[in-house]
């Protein structure tokens, strides 16, 4: 497991008012003893009573107190601050020491919004941080962009380009000023590169960064006397720890043991990395087991079992729980096996749920995406200027023609005037083409915007889906939720739902009319039916209804487009989930007709259609469209999408229904056997 450090590196500024440094010396000592909250108190206090506070006094509160909240978990203190910071800092006057301030500012609020799970905002805020880092030519803020894409590739397994990024970042924190933070900074770094290699079993690798890190912390340790010499020793217990684990995979397992129980007795201490130490504890146990002292194992598992009370860590109690199994599998215990295999079970599918957001998300694709935002704004602002412009040209429009009334009033009145008007009028032809050629270049415009509008159309679904996934993982820590947050968060993912639902049948409507590229392929159409309701039973279930099919006795086949055959047969039994009761039953039929047409039948006995409503289902967002009996949103899409594929196979699709006694769509289209 990735040990990931008090992230010290958010930039440190010294302030301009000798008696708040004072201040916030002492209150660094306070916090590396463990009394943060004490500390916090104390800087909050000089700040707000202090007079006469510099622009960097206030950079340097708002910057330390993030380390205490990022520190504590209080990420939504976190992107207070920042918030607060950011908005001090578009008031004042701009220097260099402000410019770089506000990109400290987004970095903040960047990894309080990664560490909550919101990676799509934290993506955002980290590219406007790198952007202003770029301008300003700034490669020690360019740092910590560098170091964020770096964690997220370790999560993502991706560990070659996480070492790579790794080893960006270092070289680009040579262009910081030599503070404590910055050495931190290093050291985590050399670290983490050591566990890239570690994870890809290049364990010689791995080894050296992690004497590198040793030896820079060593070097470099006596820099800093403020520093109680317990910081330094969490940092080396946690290089000892990892480096543990590269002898244990090469077989040298009582080097590794010396090594973790060294860090664990380092790190159990109040005010060090008790985290780090209790993940080592989960890995001795599991060497121990391995080699065969399970009593030895069994006693440290009891200890952990006792401090995840006090060090809460799900990723520890998911592995606690998989070791006890094997105990309780060694020892025989059946039913305490089944008990730690049960728990194990559901907390690695809550794990690997909470993490599929991150797991699924393209980094590389992210940055194209805010790059393609970036350009489309510039594309809108052009667009507004061309705007003006037309304005500007419909007023010369409108002053040829006052012109043309004029001299026609005035030639009249003398014919002397004749010459005159006529080299108006040459000049109106010649405005008039002007015109005409501005009309046909704002129609090129038009059909750019609507390319643009169409990319953009789909790109909104990714954000979309990863608004789904995030409140997924919101909604998996529930237990640390009030009623007001959850209702707040199920609102937040039946919006998104429904928005992504309206997205994906938008496009579908507009690609159903451009099928030449698709191939039709003979189709097995019972086994396509009985597949597609299948995936539809556990909507069925939610609802406690039960889906009756019928198919013929022989398998029908039929040359079709498969994937749309597949969506109308989801769209007509998904509806009668969505408009039938609690309890009832679904009835969905396949025929062969004599006239040899594929024949699908869906019945329910839901709330039906009103009469008057009837004839307009089948439009595009029509107005016929109702909620489910359970509050389910539609569109008006579904249908129509539908037909357009009914008539794409020279079938139809039809319903017969009355209001409050249900509904049956017949959808029919011609079958070619094989």
């Amino acid at each position: 497991m990735m040990h990931v450090s008090c992230k010290q590196e958010t930039g440190s500024v010294t302030g301009g008012h000798s008696e708040f440094d004072s201040v916030i010396a002492v209150a660094d000592r306070m916090g590396d003893a463990g009394q943060s909250e004490a500390a916090l108190s104390m800087v909050q206090q000089a700040h707000s009573t202090m007079k006469s506070l510099s622009m960097d006094d206030h950079i340097l509160y708002y910057t330390w107190s993030n380390v205490l909240f990022n520190n504590a978990g209080k990420h939504d203190r976190s992107i207070e601050a920042a918030d607060s910071l950011i908005w001090l800092l578009n008031e004042a006057d701009e220097s260099s020491s402000v410019a770089t301030a506000r990109i400290v500012a987004y970095n903040i609020k960047a990894d309080a919004l990664f560490a909550m799970g919101r990676y799509n905002d934290a993506y955002n805020y980290y590219y406007i941080a790198q952007k202003m880092a770029v301008d300003n030519k700034d490669s020690c803020a360019m740092r910590t962009y560098t170091y964020s894409l770096a964690m997220t590739l370790f999560r993502q397994a991706r560990y070659q380009q996480s070492a790579k990024r790794f080893i960006e970042a270092l070289a680009q924190s040579g262009a910081c000023r030599k503070e404590f933070n910055l050495f931190y900074f290093q050291q985590e770094v050399l670290d983490n590169i050591g566990l890239c290699y570690n994870s890809l079993g290049k364990y010689d690798s791995a080894m050296l960064y992690y004497k590198q890190a040793l030896d820079f912390i060593n070097d470099n340790k006596g820099l800093y006397t403020t520093k109680p010499a317990s910081v330094f020793e969490a940092a080396k217990a946690v290089v000892y720890g990892n480096m543990a684990e590269v002898y244990m995979h090469t077989g040298r397992y009582d080097s590794a043991r010396i090594l973790y129980e060294y860090s664990i007795e380092i790190n159990l201490h109040k005010g060090y990395t008790n985290k780090d130490a209790i993940i080592s504890q989960v890995k001795l146990a599991d060497l121990l087991f391995r080699t065969g002292e399970t009593e030895a194992s069994g006693n440290i598992l009891k200890l952990i079992e006792a401090e995840l009370d006090t060090i809460p860590d799900r990723r520890v109690e998911m592995l606690w729980h998989k070791l006890m199994w094997e105990h309780m599998e060694h020892e025989h215990d059946s039913l305490n096996a089944f008990r730690h295999l049960r728990m194990y079970t559901l907390q690695n599918e809550e794990y690997v749920k909470s993490n599929k957001s991150l797991m699924e998300t393209d980094l590389d694709m992210r940055v194209r995406d805010l790059e393609k935002q970036y350009r489309i704004n510039l594309l809108t602002q052009d667009r507004r200027q061309q705007n003006i412009w037309l304005l500007v040209m419909a007023l010369i429009v409108v002053m040829a023609i006052a012109i043309i009334f004029l001299v026609q009033r005035n030639a009249r009145k003398s014919r002397r005037n004749l010459t005159l008007m006529t080299q108006l009028n040459d000049t109106i032809n010649e405005q008039k083409q002007q015109l005409e050629e501005a009309v046909r270049e704002l129609q090129n415009k038009e059909k750019d915007k609507t390319r643009i509008l169409r990319s953009v159309a789909h790109d909104v679904m990714n954000p979309i889906a990863a608004i789904v996934s995030l409140t997924d993982i919101l909604f998996y820590d529930k237990e640390t939720l009030n009623e007001e947050q959850i209702h707040v968060i199920n609102l937040i993912r039946e919006a998104s739902a429904n928005s992504l639902n309206l997205s994906k049948d938008i496009i579908e409507a507009a690609e159903q009319k451009d099928d030449q590229n698709l191939e039709k392929e003979d189709t097995d159409i019972n086994m396509l039916v009985a597949r597609t309701v299948e995936l539809l039973n556990f909507r069925a279930l939610s609802k406690r209804q039960q889906i009756i099919t019928r198919y013929p006795a022989e398998h029908i086949h039929a040359r079709v487009y498969k994937d749309k055959i597949r969506r109308v047969i989801n769209n007509l039994v998904a509806n009668a989930i969505k408009f039938s009761y609690e309890g009832t039953v679904i009835h969905v039929t396949l025929e062969l007709t004599k006239k040899g047409m594929v024949h699908l039948t869906v019945r329910d006995s839901g709330i039906g259609i009103p009469s008057d409503k009837l004839p307009h289902v089948f439009d595009v967002f029509t107005d016929a469209r109702q909620a489910g009996t359970m509050g389910e949103m539609t569109h008006g899409l579904g249908l129509s999408i539908s037909m357009q594929i009914a008539k794409a196979h020279n079938g139809d699709i039809w319903v017969e229904s009355e209001e409050g006694k249900g509904a049956t769509f017949h959808f029919e289209f011609p079958a070619e056997h094989t």
